[in-house]
């Protein structure tokens, strides 16, 4: 089970800016502080200090939040800091060559505006699962 590997690091660390703040309530009764910490970041000045700290297990990004850059250069310097940490775009965007650029960032998913809470909580399994999954064959450095 998912929680299972997790109960040596939990909680699991989200980071989130954008739509997916409005499902934070959400989320504290459904999956509580037990098993996921939020944290909430308010530009890319601290959205790189958190990853560069290490404490983001995984991340939940708006392209519309206020970012000082575009949301793909932004992903460029988090891959710079940690290149498996899974990154969930929420976009209205569907051009190919965009999403092209985005996968080769090496993003997790990126998910159509609006965000749903049925979705969210979909990526956040999948990206915990993933994380576990990593963890238990050895592809995770602690």
């Amino acid at each position: 089970m998912v929680a299972a590997a997790f109960q040596q690091r939990s909680p699991f660390n989200l980071v989130v800016a954008g739509e997916a703040e409005s499902w934070l309530p959400a989320l504290d009764m459904i999956v509580g502080p037990r098993y996921l910490t939020i944290h909430k970041v308010a530009g890319d000045t601290q959205l790189l200090s958190v990853v560069e700290s290490g404490l983001a297990d995984a991340a939940v990004l708006d392209d519309a939040a206020d970012w000082s850059v575009d949301l793909l250069h932004l992903l460029r310097m988090i891959r710079r800091l940690n290149q498996s940490l899974p990154v969930v775009i929420i976009s209205s965007r569907s051009d190919r060559r965009w999403l092209e650029d985005a996968l080769r960032l090496a993003v997790f998913s990126v998910v159509a505006r609006p965000l749903e809470l049925e979705e969210l909580l979909r990526q956040i399994q999948r990206m915990m699962a993933r994380i576990d999954q990593m963890m238990r064959h050895g592809g995770l450095g602690e």
